[in-house]
């Protein structure tokens, strides 16, 4: 399947943009509907867990940290370790087959979590396997739809993946911490006062105003959620949710076989891939430490927590810019090396932030920086693997990808809020990070030359891929 062309020549942007609006309407649904899956997915319920993991240790007298350990770690850890089985049956057997019983699953599995109240083993056993449904039914199979329906614009389509991720969070946060809490005071500097023993109990609501909300609950939310991830995600992929038509060839009647591309197994063994895996991993370990213990690190050099909350708005809005830039620079670049460039904003963000003294310009500057490689690190995964690797094995690959820097993504805050508590500082935490990160830029900065471009076999009927540009 070496059926590859030259190395594509530039062209304008007028042209990239308007390759990209003109795709055909089942390529623009099944994006759409991609968009959707990624709305409800666990990446984007993750603005629920900071409200419902201070609620449940509130409520329990169970400490911030193990609650945490309950409700984000571990499920983050183990949710996407499916991923490359999940990607092998998308290689298989299609999107849509592999998306339809796992949203049904997520939407049941989330309804099922208040069950486990009381008993944490339960609890545990649900949340982790409402993650893997969860990432099963979004990020499982959302980018395979994405590059088969638009092999030119492959980086863009990432992107906003990415965007609507960090806009659900953005918009969901401040929705989910209403459900969870109400109309009362927030419940986070009574856990924060208590971090070793039983927490205080939740902040005195009047009995005599049967109008205040008082809120769900930590358990009570996941019934909205569950209703949220149904009304969205299923019609999502009943009625939007498709990949091109592919004519087929002899041998095996399996998707896979049609689609250009490297075998799984010779893949993983290529330096692109491991080149890949290792840069995402140590490059992921930064802006996420960051942003979760931001208000302990910060406030220690007199920075407040409503600062801190700014900052974190300056990092979100930044990763969105982020994936914008990322992935319509990697749609056309023609060299790697573009790719260091982007990462590097990671080893400074993070020295800026190990020597800031409280200047408020350098915390801004440095959550920036963050923000745009949080955001251009979520597209390069999925457009550089299917830049070196092709299509064949894509939803395997991206699978274990995600799999393996998922696990760096959840357990890095963790191990450096532990380091802190047993040195007392966060100055060699953020020096193995800088560290970390800077084996990544030179990583980024080694990888060998794009392939030329692997070329989609010819559609079948009247389902028609995106035309690549000669840029594709």
């Amino acid at each position: 399947m070496s059926t590859r062309e030259s190395a594509p020549p530039k062209t304008s942007w007028k042209r990239y943009a308007a390759d990209f609006i003109k795709a055909p309407r089942q390529a623009k649904a099944a994006l759409i509907g991609s968009l959707l899956l990624v709305a409800v997915s666990p990446s984007a319920f993750s603005a629920l867990t900071p409200y419902v993991a201070p609620a449940y240790a509130m409520k329990t007298g169970t400490t911030p940290s193990d609650a945490i350990l309950l409700f984000v770690t571990v499920p983050l850890v183990i949710g996407p370790l499916l991923l490359p089985v999940v990607g092998r049956w998308v290689d298989r057997r299609g999107a849509r087959r592999v998306a339809i019983p796992a949203v049904v699953l997520y939407a049941i599995t989330t309804a099922a979590i208040p069950l486990g109240a009381g008993r944490v083993w339960l609890l545990e056993t649900l949340l982790i396997v409402a993650s893997v449904f969860g990432f099963a039914a979004s990020l499982g199979v959302v980018f395979k739809i994405i590059s088969t329906w638009f092999p030119g614009h492959r980086g863009i389509g990432f992107g906003l993946v990415g965007v609507t991720s960090s806009v659900a969070g953005a918009v969901l946060s401040p929705v989910f911490q209403w459900l969870v809490n109400g109309d009362t005071p927030a419940v986070s500097s009574a856990v924060s006062a208590h971090p070793a023993g039983k927490p205080s109990g939740p902040p005195p609501v009047s009995a005599a105003d049967p109008g205040v909300f008082t809120g769900l609950g930590w358990d009570g939310v996941y019934y909205v959620a569950a209703l949220a991830i149904a009304v969205v995600g299923i019609p999502a992929v009943l009625w939007l949710v498709s990949e091109p038509k592919v004519t087929p060839t002899t041998g095996p009647k399996l998707l896979e076989a049609n689609l250009p591309g490297v075998p799984f197994r010779q893949a993983i063994r290529t330096r692109a891939w491991i080149f890949i895996v290792l840069l995402l991993t140590f490059v992921s370990t930064g802006p996420v430490s960051i942003r979760q213990n931001a208000v302990d690190f910060f406030g220690q050099n007199g920075i407040d927590s409503a600062t801190v909350s700014l900052g974190l708005s300056v990092l979100f809005s930044a990763s969105v810019v982020g994936l914008l830039v990322a992935g319509t620079v990697l749609d056309r670049a023609r060299r790697p090396w573009i790719v260091a460039v982007l990462i590097a904003t990671v080893p400074v963000g993070l020295a800026l932030a190990l020597i800031n003294g409280g200047s408020l310009a350098l915390f801004y500057v440095a959550m920036a920086l963050l923000g745009f490689a949080t955001g251009a690190e979520s597209a390069l995964g999925p457009a550089l693997i299917a830049k070196y690797l092709g299509l064949k094995s894509f939803g395997s690959m991206q699978g274990l990808t995600l799999a393996i820097t998922g696990s760096a993504l959840a357990l890095a805050p963790y191990a450096v809020s532990a380091i802190q508590a047993s040195s007392g500082s966060y100055t060699p935490a953020l020096l193995m990070l800088v560290g970390l990160t800077g084996i990544a830029v030179v990583l980024a900065a080694l990888l060998p030359k794009y392939p030329r471009p692997w070329v989609m076999p010819a559609p079948a009927g009247d389902d028609v891929p995106s035309r690549p540009t000669p840029a594709s």
